[in-house]
């Protein structure tokens, strides 16, 4: 994991468990001549799907010659690749400046507000700061938890999204979709359009009657959109979009068929967005090919051909179901290798059922270093008892990568915290390195 090094403050601001308010962001931001207000911001959160969501619509509004800022959390490979322009991550002496900046700010604590300052708010602060002084033409950016007292949610945007709705952080957020939904829908403001992804209809419920209290319009999948997945082929899924203003046939860059629904949605934010600033709606062709060209590290990425290895950062519930589907459509016939692990505020016992249903595999639990993560004696104990493998990670994949003697094709997923995989990537890098490789910032294309 590729830290700040000269900046090693803003780790004394990391926290286990978020500190949920606004008001320590509204004092900082003012602090610093409220960039966040100078922005024309697109809000996106949900459970799942908000990385693959952004990433299409980051690709669709730069083809539109659009300069675009995406703030989105965590990073798989640079601390610095939360914040970028137009794909290319802010420079490291460009956030360690901006990070003196608020070191001073901070220095001592002296402003009452900003007790318990933690570091997702800095740096989410940062990114709104940088793109206002950028004047990028569009900020998009990600809610990291929850949304309601998401460090994100103090921008006045020009258009909100909803993706998903699952359980997850259900210690912090609640442990029915409803509680979770209510929290979403947080981001929900006065008046300003809102588009939702597909979502359960109790949790959509809730969401609907936040959007009527506030007065924002709303374009709803299945209903004010449409996507039917057509078929699969080796780089991505043909499908089928219909709305009220467009329609055609595209193909995404990002296998599983739950991509379908984060493009069309991605498609139906782009068009809303062009009536909202008055722009003529982008060419069915500008679309097409912004879609196919989309990549997004750590969602079904294929990092290894021979032997087959897959990462995927199927963190909650929701998400593993996503990567079953696509397992059972895929690899069917496969035998599968599945190395998993996730964080302290997970329904681990929900996900670990989903993962022992998967037919002909073999699960494996493992732990990494990061003060989020499960207890290592935790997981060991939930294998012992549930007669699994445990193994440390790196073991598992030097023993996999290695051991290219198959009886029978198989795939091995390594999957759960993004946090895990940034872990994973950054090793599966240096193992690439000291094979004579070149380092790929935007994903790992070699086998290793």
């Amino acid at each position: 994991m590729k830290e700040i090094e000269n900046n090693q403050w803003i780790a004394h601001y990391r926290s286990d468990q978020p500190h949920f308010g606004l008001e320590r962001m509204v004092e900082l931001l003012a602090l610093r001549g409220n960039p966040h207000l100078k922005l024309k911001v697109i809000h996106i959160g949900g459970t799942n799907g908000k990385g693959s969501t952004i990433a299409f619509l980051k690709n669709m509004l730069e083809k539109m010659g659009l300069k675009v800022g995406v703030f989105s959390s965590p990073y798989l490979i640079h601390y610095t690749d939360q914040i970028s322009i137009n794909g290319k991550s802010i420079l490291e002496a460009r956030l360690e400046a901006l990070m003196a900046d608020y070191e001073f700010l901070l220095e001592g604590e002296k402003v009452a507000d900003l007790q318990g300052t933690t570091e997702f708010e800095i740096i989410t602060a940062i990114a709104y700061d940088y793109f206002a002084t950028e004047k990028v033409d569009v900020a998009i950016m990600e809610v990291g938890m929850g949304g309601l007292l998401d460090s994100t949610n103090v921008c006045q945007p020009i258009l909100t999204g909803i993706t998903t709705i699952g359980l997850d952080h259900v210690a912090l957020l609640g442990d029915t979709l409803e509680a979770i939904a209510e929290q979403k829908a947080g981001i929900i403001k006065q008046g300003i359009p809102l588009v939702t992804g597909c979502i359960a209809p109790e949790a959509l419920a809730v969401i609907d009657h936040m959007a009527e209290a506030k007065h924002a319009p709303r374009l709803a999948y299945g209903a004010d959109y449409q996507v039917r997945h057509q078929e699969s082929v080796v780089t991505g899924e043909v499908f089928d979009y219909t709305s009220a203003v467009r329609q055609g046939r595209f193909q995404t860059g990002l296998l599983g068929l739950h991509q379908i629904e984060n493009a069309g949605m991605a498609l139906a934010l782009l068009d809303t967005y062009c009536q909202e600033i008055g722009r003529e709606l982008a060419s069915n062709d500008l679309v097409a090919q912004a879609l196919e060209e989309t990549r997004w590290p750590g969602r079904l990425e294929v990092v290894s051909s021979a032997p087959l290895l897959l990462l995927d950062g199927a963190h909650n519930p929701h998400a593993i179901k996503a990567l079953l589907n696509t397992l059972q459509e895929r690899f069917a016939d496969y035998h599968k290798e599945i190395l998993f692990t996730c964080i302290k505020t997970k329904a681990l016992e929900d996900m670990l059922d989903l993962l022992e249903s998967v037919p002909n595999s073999q699960l494996t639990l493992t732990c990494f270093d990061d003060s989020r993560a499960i207890d290592e004696n935790v997981l060991k104990e939930t294998a012992k008892s549930r007669k699994l493998n445990y193994q440390s990670w790196q073991e598992f994949l030097d023993q996999k990568l290695t051991d290219k003697k198959e009886e029978k094709q198989t795939v091995r997923i390594v999957t759960g915290s993004l946090y895990f995989l940034s872990q994973v990537r950054a090793y599966l890098m240096e193992r690439k390195n000291e094979n004579g490789y070149t380092k790929d910032r935007n994903g790992c294309k070699n086998d290793y």
